[in-house]
């Protein structure tokens, strides 16, 4: 019931966001399809009781791959950052500055951060190795959020680029789980909630208009020479 519930309000949020004309439906409705996608198929992992409940796809990963031990997941969420900074300073165009692509990186980082530990103590299911606090994964949220701005800030002009951040994302994603550290819908949750409010950042843009250093370049007399 819970999970039926969940899914109405997910759905309904997207025909929510449709207008009337067809073609501006499809443009409204395509940014929302991969997170409603993962965050449904991760609901839907987490509750249910067949063959593809959370416990027996974590058995089958871990008995085809039982040793791997690795703190790689801590660092791979970073890497999209670091790729969204070297695009900029070797001249690749992007959608905003670096004052407001920083900016929009904190805000996503920020309320993803939010959204994920609340659901984190709301939910308090137990982690596969039995220690607290499993859903959603913060680690895959964050490298979620991280490679969604990298994807904002250069799909235009730079689409295979933008895109690349998800690899290292979607691999930190498997690591969790690898490392017995999280269920698989706990991946596939954080990964939706980041893509989602990554894509609510760039399309309202909150404090769009704020940037301190533009109004410091305004106020300096502009030479003659």
């Amino acid at each position: 019931m819970r999970l039926a519930f969940l899914y109405f309000l997910l759905l309904s949020g997207l025909f929510i966001s449709a207008q009337s004309d067809s073609i501006s439906k499809a443009r409204k409705i395509i940014p929302y399809l991969t997170p409603t996608f993962l965050i449904g198929s991760g609901l839907y992992i987490n509750y249910t009781q067949t063959s593809l409940s959370k416990q027996n796809l974590q058995q089958k990963i871990l008995t085809k791959y039982p040793n791997v031990n690795t703190n790689l997941d801590d660092y791979l969420p970073f890497i999209p950052i670091g790729q969204m900074y070297l695009g900029k300073a070797i001249g690749l165009k992007s959608k905003n500055n670096y004052f407001n692509q920083t900016k929009n990186l904190f805000i996503s980082q920020l309320f993803t951060s939010i959204v994920t530990h609340t659901l984190k103590r709301t939910t308090q299911i137990t982690r596969p190795d039995g220690t607290p606090h499993s859903f959603p994964s913060g680690h895959t949220s964050m490298a979620f959020s991280s490679a969604s701005t990298l994807f904002y800030e250069y799909k235009t002009n730079h689409p295979v680029f933008a895109a690349s951040g998800f690899l290292f994302a979607s691999t930190t994603g498997g690591l969790r789980v690898l490392n017995n550290r999280h269920w698989v819908s706990d991946v596939l949750v954080g990964a939706g909630v980041a893509i989602f409010i990554t894509h609510l950042v760039y399309h309202f843009e909150p404090l769009k208009k704020f940037n301190p250093f533009k109004s410091k370049e305004q106020k300096t007399p502009k030479s003659f020479y």
